[in-house]
Order: structure tokens, then C-alpha cells, then sequence
């Protein structure tokens, strides 16, 4: 019987040390902003993102997530191709967060950084575009305001930089900048 008593109380204890909500469930639109020398001849292009987030500790974000652009070359590769390149970029960030959120507060602000895979596949044949992969590192910056006093529904604002070397002599440079929905739970 004390055990149980224990048990019970053990339970109460921990169910009150929680005063924020760890688990993310965010989904966005994204804008490929053109960095580098392909900014000259390239739009940019708009896409989506989803990703899941655990806060172990208050300050602290696990993440994972993917960001799609579909058609990030589309027909516009300097007047020598007038079809569309058929192709798509997917993006696979995972890292960390520092985030910094008051008690009771709507704002919260995130930074972190930590690796991503980057896979741009060209679906249709054309000699001179050849499609990537490779392994690197990103780097984030977030903000975003509770639409409920509880916090569970969120909008805010994110921008991501991937550095991705594709091969010995070529890095991918990718800006992606948009708006985020969030859905925060227990």
C-alpha cells in the first residue's frame, strides 16, 4: 500500500515539472532564395516543409524534417534548354535548436544547426544538367507566436542555409526562407 501511495504521488510530482509542450508538428510553404553564381540566370522557387520536434529541456530542441522544391530549374537554364528540366530538390535537415521561450509567453525564438542530405534529381534527359546528392551542415533561425493563450497552435517564420559539398569541386549554397503552422502536444 505505501508503494502504491508512492507511485501515485511520484506521478504528480513529474506531471507538474512539464510547463512547456515538447513534441512539434510543423508544416510550411518554403521559398528557395538563388545563391551564388546560379543566381544570375535562376528564379527562385517555391515549395513545402514538414518536421517534428522534441524539446527534452525547455531551451532545448531535437529536430527532423524535409523541405521539397519541386522545379527549383524548371525551363529557365539561360535560353539552352526550353523544356523543363523536370526536376526536384529534396532537402533532409536534423540537428539541434536553442530555444528560448518566457513562462507564460507567446514568443518564442529558436537558433541551432546541425546536418542535412541534399538530393537533386533531374528527371528529364538533358546532357549538361547532372543531378547531385551529398551529406553537410545547415544552419537555422526561427520565431513564432502562440495563436492560442495554451501555445498548442503556433505561426511564425523560418529560414534555413544548407552547405552541402555535391562533389570535390562544387558546394550546394540553399537558402530557404517561409512561413511555418505548428501544433504543439504533450
Amino acid at each position: 500500500m505505501r508503494y502504491a501511495l508512492l507511485l501515485v504521488f511520484l506521478r504528480a510530482c513529474f506531471a507538474q515539472t512539464a510547463s512547456f509542450l515538447p513534441h512539434d508538428l510543423t508544416a510550411g510553404f518554403r521559398y528557395e532564395v538563388k545563391l551564388g553564381q546560379n543566381s544570375y540566370y535562376l528564379e527562385d522557387a517555391p515549395g513545402y516543409a514538414v518536421k517534428y520536434s522534441y524539446r527534452p529541456r525547455r531551451w532545448l530542441s531535437l529536430e527532423a524534417g524535409l523541405e521539397q522544391i519541386p522545379r527549383p530549374i524548371g525551363s529557365a537554364v539561360c535560353c539552352r534548354y526550353t523544356k523543363s528540366a523536370d526536376d526536384e530538390l529534396f532537402l533532409v535537415p536534423f540537428g539541434l535548436r536553442y530555444v528560448w521561450e518566457r513562462e507564460g509567453g507567446r514568443i518564442r525564438f529558436s537558433v541551432g544547426g546541425g546536418g542535412a542530405y541534399l538530393n537533386h534529381t533531374i528527371g528529364n534527359d538533358a546532357s549538361f544538367l547532372t543531378a547531385a546528392s551529398g551529406w553537410g551542415g545547415q544552419f537555422v533561425a526561427a520565431g513564432d507566436y502562440g495563436l492560442t493563450r495554451s501555445g498548442r497552435f503556433r505561426a511564425g517564420l523560418t529560414a534555413r542555409y544548407y552547405y552541402i559539398p555535391v562533389n570535390p569541386f562544387q558546394n550546394a549554397r540553399v537558402l530557404t526562407v517561409g512561413p511555418d503552422f505548428t501544433f504543439s502536444f504533450r
